[in-house]
């Protein structure tokens, strides 16, 4: 069994989660019993193979279990692949599942471009280094369950204003559900955003009093990211709170949560393929000073 674990490997279950996803993209062309069980089995056994394989990495890495950048992405995956499950399992007849495993595969292949290195550890920055890993991986959950909800809220509303019967094409929840799922998201993103960067913030002074860090410079590009993403989280759920009860509010509501996703995944871009200081231990601050334009 031990071998059997080890040997899973990250395209083990991205295959899975591809091969769901043709499944669900495949129901408006044409109807078969088979289909599915195929995707519910192909479904399971990805997540499955995706909860052996966080658990075997948490089980035999040295350092704090699942530390690195490209373990907290293969959480955010884990977290939605199993919000999809659930909702298969409670709404089979719903095409959740074309939208949600586009931004789970997305997660799983920023996984793959990031870096396996744990996190520098110490007493203090293992516990202010959860925190702060906790509440943004909230928060790109959030952030990406909104902007699912939303799409789909626009999706559903374009239909409808065409007189398009819900059993023609994708079946998909109502606006109401739609739409409030896109509005806590918001709110919750907002909030755990907001968290994830203050105990950021605290995290960098204890590195740097502990020196086991260097101070991360306000003008890092890692800093400057997350400073936007959260300031447009915060902004948009005060949009979204202030047109509450307009007419307007839900279709507002959709298009902030697609351009919330929509900075998440550039400031993603930028945190794999820029140059940073966060994170780098003393031994590799030098050459991350030299590395720097």
């Amino acid at each position: 069994m031990t071998t059997f674990i080890s040997g899973i490997s990250v395209v083990c279950f991205a295959a899975s989660y591809l091969v769901a996803l043709v499944c669900e993209a495949s129901r408006p062309l044409f109807r078969s019993g088979l289909r599915g069980a195929v995707l519910v089995g192909f479904a399971a056994a990805g997540f499955l193979a995706h909860t052996l394989f966080l658990g075997w990495r948490a089980a035999t890495e040295p350092a704090v279990p699942l530390s690195s950048a490209f373990d907290w992405y293969l959480l955010a995956a884990w977290l939605l692949a199993g919000g999809y499950l659930w909702l298969l399992a409670a709404n089979p007849r719903t095409q959740v599942g074309l939208f949600v495993l586009p931004v789970v595969l997305g997660l799983v292949g920023a996984a793959e471009l990031s870096s396996r290195a744990p996190f520098p550890q110490s007493p203090a920055t293992q516990v202010w280094g959860a925190i702060h890993g906790s509440f943004n991986l909230a928060a790109s959950v959030a952030v990406a369950g909104g902007a699912v909800a939303g799409l789909m809220w626009l999706i559903q509303a374009m239909r409808l204003a065409r007189k398009r019967s819900p059993a023609q094409g994708l079946r998909l929840p109502s606006l109401e559900r739609l739409a409030d799922v896109s509005g806590r998201a918001a709110s919750i993103a907002a909030w755990t955003g907001a968290a994830g960067f203050v105990s950021g913030l605290v995290l960098n002074a204890v590195n740097r009093r502990s020196g086991l860090l260097e101070t991360v410079p306000w003008n890092d590009p890692v800093v400057l990211r997350m400073a936007l993403v959260v300031a447009w989280l915060v902004v948009a759920a005060a949009i979204g709170r202030a047109l509450a009860r307009r007419p307007q509010a839900a279709r507002v509501g959709a298009w902030l949560s697609l351009v919330s996703l929509g900075l998440l995944a550039a400031s993603m871009l930028w945190g794999i393929l820029g140059t940073t200081r966060h994170g780098v231990p003393p031994t590799h601050a030098a050459t991350a000073r030299e590395a720097a334009p």
